[in-house]
């Protein structure tokens, strides 16, 4: 094999390795979320998020790390916390394009009653990513319940709009 193939060889394996990274901690950025706002870990929930970073759902719309904080501390949520809550994502399906990056899926919220967990919320998922110099980071998470409204159908389909 030549020098010059080989080096092309491994400029194409290390870019295939850097998208994985990438892939993976964004991954963890989305599986962290759930753990972090069912533990009150408000520091830890608003880190996933970028200095301009929105959270808007069909409940709230909030901008910066410090008013994700405050949902995280407010009697809403910790409501939850005390009655036994757990946010868990499906699986997301990622793209990555340079710098950023977007992600679609659904969540669902559990919450505990006396005859076990009931399903609280199913929601779609619509999340957009930043590298910073600190590493990826949540830029914005469009998130709405399905309900048979247009609203989650509209956001799911933003992805087939740019995917095919």
């Amino acid at each position: 094999m030549e020098d010059a193939e080989l080096r092309a060889r491994l400029a194409t394996l290390e870019e295939r390795v850097r998208r994985l990274e990438d892939q993976v901690a964004i991954h963890r950025l989305i599986n962290t979320w759930g753990p972090a706002v069912d533990t009150g870990q408000a520091e830890a929930a608003a880190a996933l998020f970028s200095e301009d970073a929105v959270l808007q759902s069909d409940m709230s719309h909030l901008t910066g790390p410090a008013a994700i904080a405050d949902m995280v501390r407010s009697d809403g949520q910790q409501a939850l916390i005390d009655q036994g809550s757990a946010h868990i994502p499906a699986f997301p399906v990622v793209d990555i394009e340079g710098d950023t990056a977007r992600a679609i899926g659904y969540s669902r919220v559990y919450l505990h009653t006396d005859e076990g967990y009931e399903v609280w919320r199913v929601s779609a998922n619509f999340w957009e990513f930043t590298r910073t110099r600190d590493g990826w980071r949540v830029s914005r998470r469009t998130n709405h319940v399905i309900d048979g409204g247009p609203q989650a159908q509209q956001l799911l389909g933003r992805w087939f709009q740019d995917h095919g």
